[in-house]
């Protein structure tokens, strides 16, 4: 571990700047800006359901099940793309795929302000989902591929350009509700499709075009290099256990204060944003932190926090809230180490197949997440039937959290440490 020196203080040339194999001085990478420019925009889709979900269902009128699908389409088809676009990242870069994606999410977020047929609706959600779908994956391959991927620097790139994109959660929530209060969500989001179509343009035209003729020997070298499948089973766990925490921000926090704390909707709400807050604040210290410690130690004691947050939730689910919401806050931000983890595939997987290997780990990511909400819903229907108390019954959700991230920290302390610090 060493300290940073004075001339290492952070600064926004560590997005702007990439730090490529070779000596050659270090330019503004304006294919950087256009993919976190995307993910924010990417994030903002991820969000805005759950702030107009009362104007969709009414403008629609959406039955519970029709509002299930339309909600989950997103997420569904951005879960199954996930490979398939790693392949096609293989393939032809991150130039094209990316584009022609981010097309169709533009020509759907289009749709989805003017259509008035739920059937519509619903396809058009899938849609935005798949147009979103490549983006963070583009955005790593574009580092790992583009810069030496073992660099401190490609690290901070990364982990910079996944906060920056973590304000589009920010801005699917006040700014989304004020603005569709004045002008309406059918507006509101046929601009945000403008936004994305303005993204696309960047990426076709700033998004370098893959480099289809490396050195053999070089390439050679790295795949030998390369731990390959080898060591994809110590990251394959941690990828699955990393967000298993944030499902307590996005579905299962706000019953849990309900039904032990007693919190009305506005009390979750505010209880809510401050997990928020809490989460994005992680995502934009990482990058301050990996100048100081090594990106795996990092990942580790981050691991380790949020499996004591668990222990601690279990423990004593019924005592302070003050102190059961700082816990969901380390729970929740556990997720913010995912660039880490992921810059780590560059020591891991064939250079060849590093689109597919990052596909692979990312669709682990939102695998989780379904796993351990329906499981938690397994839980607590068996344990309603049974009459356990509220307490009793987070308790046991709790600890079933703990056990996943245990698992993964336990594998990832076999990984690789994959970037060298300087």
């Amino acid at each position: 571990m060493q300290c940073a020196s004075a001339s290492d203080v952070f600064s926004v040339t560590d997005i702007l700047e990439t730090s490529p194999a070779s000596a050659r001085p270090r330019s503004a990478d304006f294919g950087l800006w256009a993919l976190t420019f995307s993910y924010v925009l990417s994030q903002f889709f991820r969000s805005y359901v759950a702030v107009i979900s009362t104007q969709l269902i009414g403008d629609f009128h959406f039955t519970p099940q029709m509002f299930g699908w339309f909600s989950g389409a997103f997420f569904l088809v951005f879960a199954a793309a996930q490979i398939p676009v790693g392949v096609l990242f293989d393939r032809f870069g991150v130039r094209y795929p990316t584009a022609v994606l981010m097309s169709i999410g533009t020509v759907s977020a289009g749709l989805l302000s003017m259509t008035t047929v739920p059937a519509l609706a619903i396809i058009a959600q899938a849609g935005i989902g798949l147009g979103c779908a490549p983006v963070f994956m583009g955005l790593l391959n574009h580092v790992l591929r583009e810069t030496d991927g073992g660099s401190p620097r490609s690290v901070r790139s990364i982990t910079t350009a996944s906060a920056i994109g973590m304000i589009g959660g920010l801005l699917a929530a006040f700014p989304l509700s004020r603005a569709t209060s004045v002008f309406g969500w059918r507006p509101v989001l046929g601009l945000s499709g403008a936004f994305m179509l303005i993204a696309t343009l960047g990426i076709v035209f700033f998004v370098r075009r893959r480099n289809d003729n490396p050195s053999h020997e070089a390439h050679h070298a790295a795949v030998e290099a390369s731990p390959g499948r080898r060591g994809m089973w110590t990251l394959m766990p941690v990828c699955l256990a990393m967000s298993v925490g944030g499902t307590f921000r996005t579905s299962w926090g706000g019953p849990y204060l309900a039904d032990v704390f007693g919190f009305d909707v506005i009390a979750r709400g505010n209880a809510m944003t401050v997990t928020s807050i809490a989460g994005i604040a992680a995502s934009f210290v990482i990058p301050l932190l990996v100048r100081r410690w090594a990106p795996k130690a990092l990942a580790l004691g981050w691991l380790a926090s949020g499996i004591l947050a668990a222990f601690v939730l279990a423990l004593s689910p019924a005592g302070s809230p003050v102190v059961s919401i700082g816990a969901i806050c380390l729970l929740l931000s556990v997720g913010a180490i995912h660039p880490l983890v992921m810059s780590q595939a560059r020591a891991i997987i064939a250079p060849a197949k590093l689109g597919l290997g990052l596909g692979l780990l990312n669709s682990l990511v939102f695998l989780g997440i379904a796993l351990a909400s329906s499981v938690f819903g397994l839980i607590a229907e068996h344990a309603r039937y049974a009459g356990v108390p509220n307490a009793e019954l987070y308790s046991r959700l709790f600890l079933v959290t703990a056990a996943p991230l245990m698992i993964g920290a336990v594998a990832y302390c076999f990984s690789p440490a994959g970037v060298m610090q300087k």
